[in-house]
This record gives structure tokens, C-alpha cells and sequence, in this order.
């Protein structure tokens, strides 16, 4: 079978980025460039001839897209997220498509407030607060903290929402540029007051919340750990998947998330960012926990033979390329884990699939130390190792293109984003 999504002229609005998603109901209160857009899950949806009761599966389910878009479209979800910030809101975004949220209560609370006047040192580590006063100005921050404190009166359906707008206002109150999705505490960017942000969130949510029917009959389970817990979920009860795992060495997304994870206290500190964060990420960056990489080859055990046959000289090439290259970054660490850690969850995504059911993957290649890692083709290759049928690739766009300048020599040609099909037999 050929998808019509492959023959068909990709439209913009169905990249594999985000853009979109600031135009979408719900889906703008909270995204980021990252992931994909609303209509890409929508047009996978369609494609599929789903019926009323599926079930769409996303095992990286980050901000929310799949799960909010599969709701939106009247289709149930299972997601899970393993950073919890990102799981939070995902959840909550999830919570108010399905009308089980009070925003009233929220913003009543939230126009009430005034600035906390006590010690900052009493709510926050000395790493936390020296990070958060480098990126919010100490007014605006006041009356967060604030915001922090009543979240202990708001009614427990309502906490995880509440979580949200706060949110949303405390980006909007930063004062610091995102540099790619990196806040960046000296590149500056127009910020908003506390009150500014609060009246420009509740439109918007007021808006879409009071605008949308509510669905019902609908379930969503919305999972804040990492997709490997989908191994306690029984077999053959979704019948699309829509996903895009972490890309190797783009983002780290317990560092991108840094801001947020110190507000609310998931982590104080940057070694706690580590610990409680990107030890149950996908191990994408060099960033990720020491034992990982010393323990690397322990990963490749999990690989195939054919599979190790392609990527240890890859791996080997990183190697010496470490010991030549002034960062000595060990790319090389990365490699075996991140592959073995992807295929392990879409195993699980094949046992969760019903018969005759498909499996929409985004992912990105990567250069590494001017090393080419066809990620693209080599998550195929997973895919076929562990059952999928009919799997087509298609390349949506390249994107990178800082990766052939001078300083950047051997990488060649810009990085390739792909959309990869498959079907569980």
C-alpha cells in the first residue's frame, strides 16, 4: 500500500515543527518548537480510518500534541512523558479539551495576588534563585512565587491547570531570549509584568475553553514517566501511534526545561536537573548521567548484529575524533544507549498496536564531530528488526544548516528530518 500521505505535496503547516501550534485551541497555551504540528496528527488520524473508541499511542508525548489533537478529533490517547514539567502540562492541556478544569478558579486566584515580601532564600536553593533572578526581574518574580504559594488552595482537579497558566505567565514574564529553545540569561527579549501576562493567558484560555465542545466518552491516560512503564499496559489496545522520539544530540530537554523544573521545585539544583530528570530521558546528549556513558557498550548488547555491523564504525570513528577535537566531547558514549533505549520503546509501541495498525515516526539525523549519523534510516532499520511491515521513509526537509560552515568542516550536507511509516501486521 502506498499512504497518500507520501504521494501528496507536504504542506508547511504539517512540517515536523511546531509553528502551527500557536494558532491551534489549547494547543497554544503551552508548546515549543520541538515535536510536530496539531494537523500532522490530525492528517495521520485521517489516514488511518480510525473509528469511534481507538485509541492513538505516543510514547515521547512532551507538551501534548498527539494526545491534545487526538482528544480534540474525538479519539482516545495513551501518552507518557518522562520530564515532569513537560508531563504536567501536557496533562493538563489533556484535562481542559475534556472539560475537567475550572479556569474560574484559577484566574480568581491568580488576580488576587500580590508580591510575596519574605526572604526569596526561604522558598529557593542558592542554585535555583541566582538562576531564576538572571532571567526574571525580581518584581515579576515576587508575585510568582506568590503564584507558587496559593497553588496549595486550588482543588486538586484544578492544580495541574493551574500549574499551566502559571506557567505560561513566568515565560512570559522572562526577561531572557531563547536561544534555540535554550534560555539564555544574557541575550535579552522583550518580557511582559506579571499582570500584563496574566490578562494575555486568560484570553486565550477563556476564549478556547468556553468556544470548544467538550468531549466525552473520551479517556486519556497521560503517563508523567518514562514510556518504558507501557510494559505494565495490556497488548493490543491502541490503534495508531504518532511520535518523535528525542533526536540525537539536539536538544537536551532537561536543560531546556531548566527555568520551570527550579520554580516549581522538580529539581534545586543542577545535579538534582540530572538526576531527577535526564536519568529517565532518552540519553540523547553528553549531558546525560556519567554512569550511562561509562557504561555504554553495555547498550550495544541490546543491538543486532546487523544493526552493530552500521554503527560500530561510526562509533569508533567518534573515538578518535574525541582525541582530536578541542571540546573531546565523547559523542561516542552516546550512540549504543540512545538506539538501544529507542528500540526497546517502540517494541513496546509494536506489542501495544492492534493488528493492521500503523506507526508515524518524525526523527532527524545527526552530525557528530563531523560524523554522520543517518538516524533516519538507522530507527528504519529498528523498526523492521522488530516487526513492522510495509515501512516507507520520506524526507521532509533539512534543516541545520550552521552544520557546514567552516567551523563545522567534515559534516558535508545540512542535517535530514524524516517521516517514517510502518504497520504492525
Amino acid at each position: 500500500m502506498q499512504l497518500s500521505l507520501f504521494t501528496e505535496p507536504i504542506h508547511p503547516a504539517i512540517a515536523p515543527t511546531n509553528l502551527t501550534s500557536s494558532r491551534h485551541p489549547v494547543h497554544r497555551w503551552a508548546n515549543f518548537i520541538a515535536g510536530y504540528s496539531p494537523e500532522f496528527v490530525s492528517l495521520c488520524i485521517q489516514e488511518a480510518n480510525l473509528s469511534p473508541g481507538d485509541t492513538v499511542l505516543d510514547p515521547f508525548g512532551g507538551l501534548g500534541t498527539t494526545p491534545v489533537q487526538s482528544l480534540l478529533d474525538s479519539f482516545s490517547t495513551i501518552s507518557c512523558e518522562a520530564n515532569p514539567y513537560f508531563a504536567d502540562l501536557a496533562t493538563a492541556k489533556c484535562q481542559a479539551v475534556l472539560g475537567t478544569v475550572n479556569p474560574d478558579e484559577v484566574f480568581s486566584i491568580l488576580h488576587q495576588l500580590v508580591p510575596y515580601e519574605g526572604e526569596l532564600t526561604d522558598i529557593y536553593s542558592v542554585d535555583a534563585l541566582t538562576f531564576l533572578k538572571k532571567i526574571i526581574p525580581e518584581t515579576e518574580l515576587r508575585v510568582l512565587v506568590s503564584a507558587k504559594i496559593r497553588e496549595s488552595e486550588i482543588t486538586t482537579n484544578n492544580k495541574l491547570f493551574y500549574r499551566l497558566v502559571v506557567s505560561t505567565i513566568l515565560e512570559l514574564t522572562s526577561k531572557s531570549q531563547t536561544d534555540g529553545i535554550y534560555k539564555a540569561p544574557t541575550t535579552k527579549k522583550k518580557s511582559y509584568s506579571f499582570c500584563d501576562a496574566l490578562l494575555r493567558i486568560e484570553a486565550q484560555v477563556i476564549e478556547d475553553f468556553y468556544s470548544l465542545p467538550k468531549k466525552q466518552n473520551l479517556h486519556c491516560d497521560f503517563i508523567k514517566d518514562s514510556a518504558h512503564v507501557l510494559s505494565s499496559q495490556p497488548a493490543s489496545i491502541a490503534s495508531l501511534c504518532i511520535t518523535s522520539p528525542p533526536y540525537l544530540n539536539n536538544f537536551d530537554y532537561a536543560e531546556m526545561s531548566r527555568m520551570e523544573l527550579y520554580f516549581w521545585e522538580y529539581a534545586t539544583s543542577w545535579r538534582e536537573v540530572t538526576d531527577k530528570v535526564r536519568s529517565v530521558l532518552i540519553p540523547n546528549t553528553t549531558t546525560i548521567p556519567t554512569s550511562i556513558k561509562k557504561n555504554h557498550e553495555f547498550y550495544a548488547k541490546q543491538l543486532s548484529f546487523d544493526f552493530l555491523k552500521y554503527v560500530n564504525p561510526l562509533v569508533d570513528e567518534l573515538k578518535i575524533r574525541r582525541t582530536q577535537r578541542a571540546g573531546k566531547k565523547d559523542y561516542y558514549s552516546l550512540v549504543f544507549p540512545y538506539f538501544a533505549e529507542v528500540k526497546k520503546i517502540f517494541a513496546e509501541c509494536f506489542r501495544l498496536l492492534k493488528s493492521n495498525t500503523d506507526i508515524h515516526v518524525i526523527i532527524g539525523d545527526a552530525y557528530l564531530y563531523g560524523v554522520h549519523i543517518p538516524t533516519g534510516k538507522l530507527t528504519l532499520l529498528l523498526l523492521q528488526e522488530i516487526g513492522f511491515e510495509k515501512t516507507q521513509i520520506k524526507l521532509l526537509r533539512t534543516r541545520g544548516n550552521r552544520w557546514i560552515l567552516s567551523k563545522r568542516e567534515g559534516a558535508g550536507t545540512p542535517i535530514g528530518e524524516y517521516w517514517i511509516y510502518g504497520r504492525r501486521p
